[in-house]
């Protein structure tokens, strides 16, 4: 009986010492085989909370200040892909997802928040709002704006950090 346990206590031994060798081999870390370096060396993830929060300020910044040129109209809705350019400029990787979501909910909230007194009115009196019809074609129209300033800021970062040789 001895035997048999010093035999366990053997194998035991081994694969602890194989495991050292190799801590990514047979290894099921969330169904997962690969280590963390080797996923981020991969591709990484396709979306990104951070860069979310980026891509919001970033979009929200150009929304802003968009606003503040007076006297004409959807200035804001231009200010979606200025701020989507510099933050496709400046971001290291391609984040085409969090902008265009950045930009969709950015124009959304514009265009409802800049009818709110019309659709309070209207709530009042017993009409329908119509709040969601508005919601999508302004978030459809600032996602297309973002994809597109996020394009062509990347297109130039790529411009310029490439060699000229």
């Amino acid at each position: 009986m001895s035997e048999r346990t010093a035999e366990r206590t053997r194998e035991a031994d081994a694969e602890a010492d194989t495991a050292e060798e190799s801590p990514g081999i047979g290894r099921l870390d969330g169904f997962s085989t690969t280590t963390e370096t080797e996923s981020e060396s991969a591709g990484g993830s396709y979306f990104s909370l951070r860069a979310l929060l980026f891509a919001l300020v970033a979009v929200g910044g150009g929304a802003v200040a968009g606003s503040l040129v007076p006297l004409l109209p959807f200035t804001a809705l231009l200010g979606i892909p200025a701020g989507a350019f510099v933050y496709g400029l400046v971001a290291s990787e391609r984040r085409y997802a969090e902008t265009a979501l950045a930009g969709g909910v950015t124009a959304g909230l514009l265009s409802v928040t800049s009818f709110l007194s019309q659709f309070v009115v209207r709530g009042i009196a017993g009409g329908q709002l119509g709040m969601g019809r508005l919601f999508a074609v302004a978030a459809a129209v600032g996602l297309v704006l973002a994809l597109l300033g996020h394009y062509f800021g990347r297109d130039l970062r790529d411009g310029l950090t490439r060699d000229l040789s």
